[in-house]
This record gives structure tokens, sequence and C-alpha cells, in this order.
């Protein structure tokens, strides 16, 4: 681990679980210092936070001994928290969301299999085209998701986020040739059951 050695990052929260009952869980590898959930604007759980602990020693015990444990009903993953320059607090309203934290982890393992073989490179001139797509269920394949989301314009590239062993982290990119279409696709499927879950999509703020 380099860089905030201290802070990790949890992934696939269950939405019930308060920032107090995840502390309680955390604290198994180690003291921590504060866990921070980030919340809609509407103050709903988006299913991830930071955790930082007092030492370096046990950040790196939480991710070994906590990752792939069960939290309230769902499995979470603990990684550490690659965004260097998010502050202590910062980000719980969804600013950072989507951002350094979630991407540059994710982005580079698996993606796209049969459809261009390489991961999804965004930039500026992306911006309010790129939708971020959660609570995915991890059986979801590209090609399933593309196929809901090319109802509502001309999708250029869909990425599903896999783990360094090829398995599904339960979210995914999706890139539309314009931004109207984007925002269609988000006013039409936010809250939508794909799979047996109701997916979360929202603009990626990371471009």
């Amino acid at each position: 681990m380099s860089g905030q050695s201290c802070r990790v990052y949890v992934g696939n929260l269950d939405w019930k679980v308060s920032w107090q009952e995840l502390k309680d869980h955390m604290r198994q590898a180690g003291e921590v210092l504060f866990a921070d959930i980030f919340e809609e604007y509407s103050g709903r759980s988006k299913g991830v936070a930071i955790v930082e602990y007092k030492t370096p020693e046990d950040a790196k015990a939480a991710i070994e001994k906590l990752h792939d444990t069960t939290l309230g009903s769902r499995m979470i993953f603990v990684r550490e928290d690659r965004e260097a320059s998010r502050s202590k607090g910062s980000g719980s309203k969804g600013d950072w969301w989507g951002g350094k934290g979630w991407g540059k982890g994710a982005y580079g393992y698996g993606y796209g299999k049969g459809w261009g073989g390489t991961p999804l490179r965004v930039g500026p001139k992306d911006k309010g085209r790129l939708v971020y797509v959660g609570n995915l269920p991890y059986r979801a394949a590209w090609q399933d998701l593309k196929d809901v989301f090319k109802k509502h314009g001309e999708v250029i590239r869909v990425d599903v986020a896999h783990d360094m062993e090829g398995y599904s982290k339960g979210y995914a990119t999706v890139l539309f040739e314009k931004e109207e279409d984007a925002t269609a696709a988000i006013e039409a499927l936010n809250e939508t059951d794909f799979q047996g879950r109701n997916m979360m999509v929202r603009l990626d703020t990371y471009v």
C-alpha cells in the first residue's frame, strides 16, 4: 500500500447499513478514526464508503481480514483507497463518488470481452455522455447492459468492472454518443429492475 495507506475503500455495502455499524464491523481489524458512507443528495446510501484507520498496518489488516465478509445482507469488498487528493470527510454527498478512488482502481481488468478488449478511456470530451451503472448482479454481462441502454440512444461502449481475478464488481460504465441520450437513459433506467436488482444509474462525474 502507498500514499493514503491508512484509508480503505469499502464497496457493495447494504444500503441500510449505518456508518456506526460499518465502523463497528471495520474495527475488527484495528482502531478506526472515521467511517464515511457516501450518500445521494436525498440522503440515501450509495453503497460505498471510506474508512480511515489509525495506522497503515490496521488498514492493511482490514483488506486482508474483512474483504469478502458479510455486513448486513451483502458481502463487502475492501481495498486500498487510491484517491490521494481526497481530504477527510469530503465527498460524502457525491462530489467524489465516481472519481479516482473508484475509477482508477477498477478500470483495467477484464472489460468488454468480445467488444474492444481494452479498458474504457475517457476524458473531458466525454463529460455528460458517460453513465455510471451500479448495484448490478454479478452475473451481468456487458452485452446484456448494452441491449438495455441502446434503447435510449447510440451506445459507444459498455465496460463492466472486474477485479484482478476476473470477478464482476457489480458496476459498469456506459458511454453514449450524445449527452441527451445519456440523460434520457438515466431518467428512464435509474432504480429500475435489471436481472433482479434495482440499478443505480447516474452521470459519471470523473470526466
